[in-house]
């Protein structure tokens, strides 16, 4: 099973590389060219969003029986969002992403397809499924605040001049007016 995932991964990655996403700011790589189970992604925050401008790290870790169970797919980058859970969780890591492609996973899902519906993430965040009550109230309840804050957190945490770099504790303090 484990040369069937690699030679899944290694297709999929040759695909993306060849026929890159139109629409999406995306660049997929492998950090360790031994390891094709471990891919590193950066996302363009869409201009037309409140994410606008904002480099979004992101890790894949693929399983050995893929494309029988989905890979895991982490936002490195600390973003304000209702669907990427913020607090260090024994059993979901920080920056886990909450998105039907993974979470009702079909093996004939592709890595092309979870990209997408990641990237759609920054139009529109699913309420219905959301990582913290706070979030989803302020989505719902009071918009403009939400997308201050996601326009806040882009500036500091997902700013193109800033290196990636893996977040322990995503401090989420918001300044006082």
């Amino acid at each position: 099973m484990y040369s069937s995932a690699l030679q899944q991964i290694c297709n999929e990655y040759q695909d993306l590389q060849q026929n890159p996403i139109p629409t999406i700011g995306l660049v997929v790589g492998m950090p360790d060219q031994n390891n094709p189970f471990l891919w590193q992604c950066t996302m363009i925050g869409p201009s037309d969003t409140s994410f606008s401008g904002g480099l979004f790290y992101l890790r894949i870790i693929f399983p050995q029986d893929y494309p029988q169970h989905p890979p895991e797919v982490l936002f490195l980058t600390p973003i304000y969002h209702v669907n990427v859970n913020h607090i260090k969780q024994e059993k979901c890591p920080l920056g886990h992403i909450c998105i039907s492609t993974l979470n009702f996973w079909n093996p004939s899902y592709r890595m092309r397809e979870v990209l997408t519906n990641i990237f759609a993430l920054f139009y529109m965040g699913n309420p219905d499924s959301p990582y913290g009550t706070d979030r989803q109230g302020e989505m719902v309840y009071n918009r403009p605040l939400f997308e201050e804050k996601i326009r806040y957190f882009t500036q500091k945490y997902a700013n193109p001049q800033m290196p990636c770099k893996q977040y322990d504790y995503w401090d989420f303090s918001y300044p006082k007016k």
